[in-house]
């Protein structure tokens, strides 16, 4: 596939065929994560893949919240059947800048840099023929999260699920190029 391909067939799969991702795809999309351009080359980005046990660990305490929380509008639920079938799960992590000059507001440049980080990931699951997406739900349940894996001092970003999609989904529908334009 050329790169225009590339980006014209991401999507953000939520079903997935049990078929094996390897562990050479694994480590060919982190890989591509990690080459991500970062804000003064500080590559804030951290990556724990999860075993099987902890994706449905995980996925459980995500059903669980939603159950306990029957008045939330969220996408938890959804999150936690699109982990079911996800062959792997990558929780995406930032170490966060620290500075003594700098403002709060100045970790948004490591933001970006996470952002790009997630999208080569995105890419290249594609460029494998995988597909991927991005829950950012785990973030309801951050804290326990982290208890549960022995995550400190560093910042829950997302969680990141990979596998075979299930089908070819549909061609994006968004916005016109004009209307995204401020001037």
């Amino acid at each position: 596939m050329n790169f225009d391909e590339i980006v014209d067939n991401r999507r953000s799969a939520r079903l997935f065929t049990n078929d094996e991702v390897s562990e050479k795809q694994l480590e060919k999309i982190l890989s591509s994560g990690s080459l991500a351009p970062s804000a003064r080359n500080r590559q804030p980005w951290k990556f724990y893949i999860l075993n099987d046990k902890q994706k449905d660990d995980i996925m459980n305490m995500l059903f669980e919240w939603d159950k306990q929380n029957p008045k939330e509008r969220t996408s938890v639920k959804g999150s936690a059947e699109q982990i079911r079938t996800a062959n792997k799960m990558i929780m995406i992590y930032s170490d966060g800048y620290k500075s003594k000059s700098k403002n709060e507001n100045y970790k948004k440049p490591d933001y970006i840099s996470l952002g790009c980080a997630i999208e080569n990931m995105s890419l290249q699951a594609v460029n494998l023929g995988l597909g991927s997406c991005i829950l950012c739900d785990t973030l309801y349940i951050e804290n326990e999260i982290d208890k549960y894996l022995g995550i400190k001092d560093f910042e829950q970003i997302c969680g990141f699920i990979i596998g075979n999609p299930i089908y070819n989904y549909p061609p994006k529908i968004k916005k016109d190029l004009k209307d995204l334009l401020l001037n």
